[in-house]
């Protein structure tokens, strides 16, 4: 075996025992039973030769007609030595693959997700952090973030369909007046929207569970064709999201070593 079959191998062999053995990703499991799921290993140890793959990748999703529902590639990067840093990977592939490909339209076909071995983007509240804290939070606003943030009370951090990923606030009557933009007093809103001190910051809020579900044996990026993404009904994904969540949460770390070891 090669190394760039072995690295295939283990990461097929992480989606059939993670994503796919904890039933995480129902799409993923009807894309490998087609056997329409794509594990290519990069053997450049350049970033810009990954984006090449990732533009070539798309474009075969994009122009060959025919191309069957739910074909989807997973490119394993395990040579670029600083995606060894889960951070610098993250942000190339939000920020860099797009500044290389800014004048280009390919993007615009597919989604890209990240897997990492060091997945860390959820984070729980700070241990001093609970019901009836008053806390700085942004707001959805049409589902989207606000940029400014508005002074509110936390009345539930563990919500059933959410997990511990978005906890309850209710925002105070004067930012509604304040700002005219706060349509719902109380919502839920993801524990990220909401601005600790700095000694509160990451280094003391407890990871999530859920980050094990993207912690991948090496850095990759998943390529999903937008067009399967259009077809797939709005209600169904957020379903699943709410469920992995909760199945999550229920897992807990020690649920998802045991697991891993099975």
């Amino acid at each position: 075996m090669t190394d760039d079959q072995y690295y295939v191998k283990a990461t097929h062999e992480w989606v059939l025992h993670m994503p796919i053995g904890l039933g995480l990703c129902p799409w993923a499991i009807k894309s490998n039973n087609k056997g329409l799921l794509n594990i290519i290993t990069c053997t450049s140890d350049t970033a810009s030769d990954v984006t090449d793959i990732v533009k070539r990748e798309i474009e075969s999703f994009a122009n060959e007609e025919g191309t069957p529902p739910l074909s989807t590639s997973l490119i394993v990067c395990p040579y670029v030595k600083e995606w060894k840093d889960f951070k610098s990977f993250d942000e190339y592939v939000q920020f860099g693959i797009k500044d290389q490909l800014k004048n280009d339209t390919i993007l615009e076909d597919a989604t890209l997700v990240v897997f990492h071995p060091k997945f860390c983007r959820w984070y729980g509240l700070p241990p001093n952090i609970g019901i009836g804290s008053e806390v700085q939070s942004h707001h959805g606003i049409i589902g989207q973030k606000s940029i400014q943030t508005a002074t509110a009370t936390i009345i539930e951090t563990n919500n059933k369909a959410f997990g511990l990923r978005k906890v309850k606030v209710r925002f105070h009557n004067n930012n509604a007046k304040e700002e005219g933009s706060i349509d719902r007093l109380e919502q839920y809103v993801p524990t990220d929207w909401i601005v600790f001190p700095e000694e509160q910051q990451c280094t003391r809020r407890p990871i999530l569970p859920d980050n094990s579900m993207h912690q991948s044996p090496y850095p990759t990026i998943h390529i999903i064709n937008n067009k399967d993404l259009v077809s797939l009904c709005v209600r169904d994904v957020s379903r699943v999201k709410r469920l992995n969540s909760k199945r999550m949460t229920k897992l807990g770390w020690e649920g998802v070593e045991q697991h891993l070891a099975r």
